[in-house]
Order: C-alpha cells, then structure tokens, then sequence
C-alpha cells in the first residue's frame, strides 16, 4: 500500500519504534547491571507480556510485566521448532521471550512459552499511533476503514482510510477485505460507530478487529475530498 499514507507516516513510526528500541534497551541494560530485570519471583534473563497475534510473528502488545516492554508496540516473535501449538491469528497470549531483543523495526525476539488467555481477543481499542504503526509494518495485511458516512468522510479522514459507512459495512466489508484473518482497523467520529463495528466485524467472522476510536483525538491533518 505504497500512498501517502506510507511516506508521510513511515517516517514518523519508525521514530517511535527506534525510540521504543533505545528505551527497552536501556532498561535492559540497567537491568542487567542490577542482576535481575523481572523480579525475584521471575525467571531471570526474560520478558513477559500479553499481546495479541495479527499476523504469523508479528504481535501487538496489550500489557507488560512490570512496563518491561511498551503497551501499544509491536513485536515481531520467533517460535521455537519444538513448541506443539502456535498461536492463531487474532488471539490473545501470554508471552515469556528471551531478554535479548534483536534490534528492528519492529524488534525482533524468541518465544521461550506462549498460553493462551483467550483464542480470539476479539474487537480491541488502540491509539491512533498503535492504528499508524501497524499500518507501516503491514501495509497488505492492515486496513483502515472509516465507518462515518460519506459526507462525514468527505469533510475530513485519515489519509488512506476508505470509506465504508456503517449502515452499509454487513455487506461491503466483505467485498474490500475478503480475507477475515487480516488486520481490520476501524474509526468514526467519537468512538460508538467505530465500537458497533467492531461487533459487526465479530459478527461476520473477522478475527484481527482494532478501534482507534473516534477521530476528534486525531491530532494530525486530515485529507478532504
């Protein structure tokens, strides 16, 4: 998806990510200085967290251990050979990975355990910067759908979002994204279309759904045609 969206976006989220990878080094580092970076109940050497899986490797982390990684960040995880169930796309795992972090974009890490907490996290909120991120990391796999109606589109939308009115998402959706395991981000207004959506998305069998919320909280220029 090679737009405007990916040049004036790419730049910006990868700022975020390399000061993402900077700030989860240094605290390994620190960590690493003082013995023990997890706990004195936690296995040293690792970090835990909770996330969910949009697409093979790659997992957006919902919750930390002790702010051991950012919430809102994205992962990209190696499994080992000899793990008997891989997570499934849409699901919400608890993860425990080595501390060693390969630096990328986004940083790269080995599984050491993965349990599940639910099969499928269904329709989740997430920040606009999160929405961005995940956008320029999977840019075949991640949509943005605008579900205000069309006149609301017209005055003002994210650059490269499409237009799919809620009244009319049942069917549409389908049609813009046959593929129910790639990653659906939808946005309104203020956050209840955006929030019906995610249920409608549910409904039809999509497994990856992400609410940014409402668009009045989105702070940066918006495209008007």
């Amino acid at each position: 998806m090679e737009n405007r969206m990916e040049k004036k976006m790419g730049m910006k989220a990868r700022l975020k990510y390399i000061v993402a990878v900077v700030a989860i080094l240094s605290l390994l580092a620190v960590a690493g200085a003082c013995g023990n970076m997890t706990g004195p109940d936690d296995e040293a050497g690792t970090l835990q967290f909770e996330g969910i899986l949009l697409h093979e490797g790659s997992v957006l982390i919902t919750e930390s251990k002790a702010g051991q990684l950012s919430e809102g960040q994205l992962i990209s995880l190696s499994f080992p050979d000899d793990m008997e169930t891989l997570p499934p796309v849409g699901s919400l795992y608890r993860y425990v990975i080595d501390s060693t972090l390969r630096e990328s974009w986004p940083p790269q890490g080995n599984a050491i355990e993965a349990e599940e907490i639910q099969a499928f996290a269904g329709h989740t909120v997430i920040t606009f910067d999160a929405a961005e991120m995940i956008l320029e990391h999977l840019p075949e796999r991640a949509h943005l759908i605008d579900v205000r109606t069309v006149e609301e589109y017209k005055g003002g939308h994210i650059d490269g979002a499409q237009n799919i009115p809620i009244d009319e998402i049942e069917e549409a959706i389908l049609i813009a994204i046959p593929e129910k395991s790639d990653v659906v981000i939808v946005y309104c207004r203020s956050g209840n279309r955006s929030a019906q959506a995610g249920k409608m998305l549910e409904d039809l069998g999509y497994k990856v759904i992400l609410d940014a919320g409402g668009i009045i909280d989105y702070e940066k220029p918006l495209i008007e045609n």
